[in-house]
């Protein structure tokens, strides 16, 4: 139902399922770490239905300050995520759970005025509330997954325009100017 073999990249079609698989993790990540949390949000491809995605859960955590990311990182160990730092992007700190042949969730990690925790929740925000606008991407990952099957960063990189352009089309939107192009 979720876990994907690092590096690789297969879709399948919307699970119903996805939602409840990070309810239950929320919780169990909300009553670790309760102390240092502002949010929690159910965040990537999963989290948008009808458009298809890998069978990874996204999810992305607010904190109070990442002066707290050390006392973090032992309290996620115990659930099972492995730390992998801030991977290119200064001030989210990742974290995976699963091993390498079955990675299930991307924990990503910020303070909650960071721009990732901002644009991860308006593009999700956007494409639920756009279905066309989603069946773009989703057939857009569906061309890409084809072509990039075992190269996950090509994959990503051909995502990144469509992405780029639909944030600042839901910023513009959110802000009250006009949002067409």
């Amino acid at each position: 139902m979720i876990g994907l073999k690092r590096g690789t990249v297969k879709l399948e079609n919307y699970n119903e399922k996805w939602k409840d698989i990070f309810e239950e993790e929320s919780k169990l990540i909300s009553s670790k770490i309760n102390k240092f949390l502002i949010g929690i949000q159910h965040i990537g491809s999963t989290a948008i239905p009808g458009i298809a995605a890998k069978p990874i859960i996204d999810i992305a955590v607010a904190i109070d300050s990442l002066s707290n990311v050390e006392k973090i990182i032992k309290l996620l160990h115990e659930l099972g995520f492995q730390y992998r730092g801030e991977q290119g992007i200064p001030g989210r700190h990742l974290f995976v759970k699963g091993d390498e042949e079955n990675r299930t969730h991307h924990l990503h990690v910020v303070e909650n005025d960071h721009h990732e925790w901002k644009t991860h929740i308006l593009f999700r925000d956007y494409l639920k509330s756009n279905s066309k606008v989603a069946k773009e991407y989703s057939n857009l990952k569906i061309e890409l997954a084809k072509k990039y099957e075992f190269d996950r960063e090509k994959y990503t990189e051909g995502k990144s325009e469509f992405i780029q352009k639909i944030i600042e089309k839901a910023g513009s939107t959110l802000n009250g100017a006009s949002g067409g192009t």
